[in-house]
């Protein structure tokens, strides 16, 4: 009982002071997060490197079971690295979630940099602005960006390496819950198959990072129901605590936990020591809901209510057909995922698949830009995929068995199993080779300014609209409205420091059919005297580079 009343009072107590600190939440969130995510990510490591070694000396089989998830996770690999494209998909958040983690990296600062220099290797930021988006996976980039150096590259390599650590975790996940070996083996060869899986973790996406923490949340939670121990429960608290910090909706890994505690172990929710743990969980994860609470005011693009029930009209037939009937998603793992429910036994093990699958998918629902045919958003599927390769893994394995009953054991079940889902793999090849139409234009705008920009002189900036990209390509950089705006800065601070000239980028955002759009970069243009320095077309989209004078 003591411990509930400290967990509701400092719940309440930072409730109030998240509402109190108000404005000032942001500055700080940008001054001291990166520590806050160093010390969250010091803890999973520590837990993880006790608690996970333990896990796999207790797999049946042992040898066998870790052979089959690596090979599994080797061919996650090699599919997610060679067969898919390696490009952006989600513009421009792919760039400025790479930019966030420079900044992580180079100035331990939470912030997306509108005016910096990147000198001798290192970037220096003279404006930084606290961005929207949560900073966990930027976070994990700057990680990637200490070990390996800053750049596009490690960026799609990080998702490389987190696709196949997703599919051991559906192996793992898929052992403790079913204790089938064929079961976790065709789980995790699920998931290595379905088409967007493989597509976006050759992005820069965060989702890809997300399903990964939020599936080994729930795998940390199985395991300490299974094996209560202290070390089990820190865990559980510590990967917990960490994937709510990837994106906003990653805080439904909680009520997911909880819902394994009560499924397998109710008897822990009398014990003072889950509720001393969680008031542990609640200070690591006083972050994630300090994030949401600073950026709560934020439209996120749309110009009503961000949720509500009347755009599940719409979102909730286009993503229901996704999984029956939609070139993008195999309908053979819908159906053994519904044969998998309807599998006799394991009735709590696929509630809480259910419970899992409806939570990512049901959110999306509401939200005013959730329907998966919506741009680029079919990326939002990805939270889902995970328990949804569990109940087809045992759905599989439920109809492979009772068919095949009378021709083999094991051997010949995976076998048969293994060949079906890669020989209908071979239908959604050329899906997964596909770059996709549905950012062409920004896509050209990047590969341009990429081009162009590795051909400018030494010590130059750019004004653009998205400094983050060049950031990151190691180019000066800083917001195009600097040009409308402030003149004088540009004339006595940028043209004298940066010998190499000031250039303004003609971007994506200028040829979008929005007048306001489009006044606002004449505006900038027209403040300076200019040279077209370089240009390039692509269907109806213009894209450019000016240096501008000094003005007369």
């Amino acid at each position: 009982m003591v411990a509930v009343i400290a967990l509701a009072v400092a719940a309440a107590a930072a409730g109030a002071h998240l509402a109190w600190r108000g404005d000032t939440l942001r500055d700080f969130l940008r001054r001291y997060q990166f520590w806050i995510l160093e010390g969250q990510f010091l803890f999973l490591l520590i837990t993880t490197g006790v608690e996970l070694p333990r896990l796999l000396r207790r797999l049946p089989r042992r040898r066998i079971a870790l052979a089959a998830a690596i090979a599994i996770a080797l061919f996650n690999w090699t599919l997610t690295t060679w067969v898919a494209p390696r490009t952006s998909r989600i513009y421009y958040d792919e760039q400025i979630y790479q930019g966030v983690g420079r900044n992580l990296s180079d100035l331990h600062l939470a912030q997306m940099c509108n005016d910096g220099t990147v000198e001798y290797g290192r970037l220096r930021c003279w404006r930084g602005e606290y961005n929207k988006e949560p900073y966990g996976y930027p976070y994990l980039l700057s990680l990637a960006y200490r070990l390996a150096g800053v750049g596009e590259p490690t960026a799609f390599r990080l998702n490389n390496v987190v696709s196949a650590l997703t599919a051991l975790v559906a192996f793992l996940l898929a052992q403790l819950l079913f204790e089938d070996f064929r079961v976790a083996a065709t789980s995790a060869l699920a998931l290595t198959v379905m088409p967007m899986q493989l597509t976006w973790s050759n992005s820069a996406a965060a989702e890809p990072s997300a399903g990964l923490l939020t599936g080994a949340a729930v795998l940390a939670a199985v395991r300490f129901v299974q094996l209560p121990t202290t070390s089990a429960l820190a865990w559980m608290i510590a990967v917990s605590a960490f994937a709510t910090t990837i994106r906003p909706e990653s805080v439904l890994v909680i009520p997911l936990v909880g819902l394994v505690i009560l499924f397998w172990a109710p008897t822990e929710m009398a014990r003072p020591r889950l509720w001393w743990s969680a008031l542990g969980g609640l200070a690591l994860t006083w972050v994630t809901f300090a994030h949401l609470v600073a950026v709560r005011a934020e439209g996120w693009g749309a110009s009503e209510a961000r949720f509500a029930w009347r755009y599940a009209i719409a979102n909730a037939p286009a993503n229901f057909w996704f999984y029956f009937g939609d070139q993008r998603f195999p309908v053979l793992l819908s159906l053994a995922a519904v044969a998998g429910l309807a599998a006799p036994g394991h009735r709590r093990q696929k509630l809480l698949l259910a419970g899992y699958f409806m939570a990512f998918w049901s959110l999306f629902v509401v939200f005013y830009a959730g329907s998966y045919n919506y741009g680029a958003d079919v990326r939002f599927s990805i939270m889902a995929n995970l328990p949804l390769a569990l109940l087809a893994g045992s759905g599989l394995v439920w109809v492979g068995g009772t068919l095949l009953s009378r021709w083999g054991g094991e051997r010949v079940l995976i076998g048969a199993v293994a060949a079906l889902l890669l020989f209908q793999f071979l239908w959604y090849l050329p899906l997964v080779r596909e770059t996709g139409e549905e950012a062409w234009a920004a896509r050209a705008d990047v590969a341009f300014a990429k081009r162009f920009t590795s051909q400018l002189p030494p010590n130059s900036i750019v004004l653009t609209q998205n400094p983050s990209m060049f950031h990151v390509w190691g180019i000066n950089a800083a917001q195009l409205s600097i040009a409308s705006t402030e003149h004088g800065y540009v004339s006595q601070q940028l043209m004298p420091r940066y010998a190499g000239g000031v250039y303004l980028h003609w971007s994506f955002w200028c040829n979008v059919a929005d007048e306001a759009q489009q006044a606002f970069c004449h505006s900038a243009l027209d403040a300076f005297p200019n040279d077209l320095i370089g240009s390039y077309r692509e269907r109806d989209y213009r894209y450019a580079f000016y240096r501008v004078r000094e003005l007369p």
